[in-house]
């Protein structure tokens, strides 16, 4: 479940814990998780080894290591950080265990889904990147949006939630970044005008960043901060959750439904503030 807000959540919980400390070993506790080196190289190379950064990348946690390479998490559905004892410790797939002090941080991937990956430099590192994602969805320019749109017939909210689009936006944050830019889900990409992209360019980084000073959303027992705590955006969003309540716009009841492309996932959306509007028929190409 951890979108961008989450794992941005993440990354600024572990920075002040791990960022410039010693890194006495790790414990690899699931080596089906690991790609990149056998589980006795990784042990071997994460002894004694000071972490220079700790950053984010779309969904993606990088641990950078001094003169070591660099490992990349991926959280996928209910991989998380803890700095406390996690709670269900027969879910713990990798410890850091630091030194001077002492101290310990724990991935924890209930799923086992997530993916620890082993990198020898950032070259390797941005290759698969650029072979996953899109631009972040913080950052991307209004005209590479727009050009990326251009390139598809799909609707609106698949094209937003794939990640090689743009990096970052999932289902929660796919139906509130649409409402605020009064956009219907099934909207064709290829077909917005140029408001609309303007529209929803100006509405990405703004949800964004308030799902991040949330520190996230906690909808299940699925994604916690790094401190154990729910995140918040749940309690102050306008879609995701709601259906039946009145729209924070216009009154009308937020509607649940399902679209195409993203089986078993609800879509929350506003039928007044979101209207649909039919696609222009394609000429025959025969």
């Amino acid at each position: 479940m951890p979108e961008l807000p989450e794992v941005e959540t993440m990354v600024r919980g572990l920075r002040p814990a791990l960022e410039g400390r010693t890194v006495d070993r790790m414990e690899l506790h699931d080596p089906s998780l690991l790609q990149g080196c056998t589980a006795e190289e990784f042990a071997a190379r994460g002894v004694g080894v000071r972490v220079a950064r700790v950053g984010r990348r779309g969904k993606w946690v990088v641990v950078e290591l001094a003169d070591r390479g660099m490992i990349v998490i991926q959280p996928r559905m209910t991989g998380g950080f803890w700095l406390v004892d996690p709670p269900r410790p027969e879910h713990v797939r990798l410890t850091f265990r630091l030194a001077n002090p002492e101290a310990s941080i724990w991935f924890c991937d209930a799923r086992r889904l997530g993916r620890i990956i082993r990198f020898d430099g950032p070259e390797d590192a941005e290759a698969a990147f650029a072979r996953a994602h899109g631009p972040d969805a913080l950052t991307i320019a209004r005209d590479d949006l727009a050009a990326r749109l251009k390139r598809t017939r799909r609707g609106i909210k698949p094209t937003l939630m794939d990640q090689k689009v743009l990096a970052g936006i999932g289902n929660i944050y796919a139906d509130e970044i649409l409402f605020q830019s009064r956009l219907h889900p099934l909207q064709v990409s290829a077909e917005l005008t140029a408001r609309e992209v303007d529209r929803l360019h100006a509405a990405i980084e703004p949800v964004l960043a308030r799902a991040i000073a949330a520190e996230g959303s906690s909808f299940d027992a699925g994604y916690r901060t790094v401190l154990g705590l729910e995140g918040g955006f749940l309690a102050v969003n306008s879609m995701y959750g709601r259906a039946g309540e009145p729209c924070k716009g216009c009154g009308t009841p937020v509607q649940k439904t399902k679209i195409a492309g993203l089986i078993g996932r609800p879509t929350y959306l506003c039928p007044t503030c979101q209207p649909f509007r039919k696609p222009r028929s394609r000429k025959s190409t025969t």
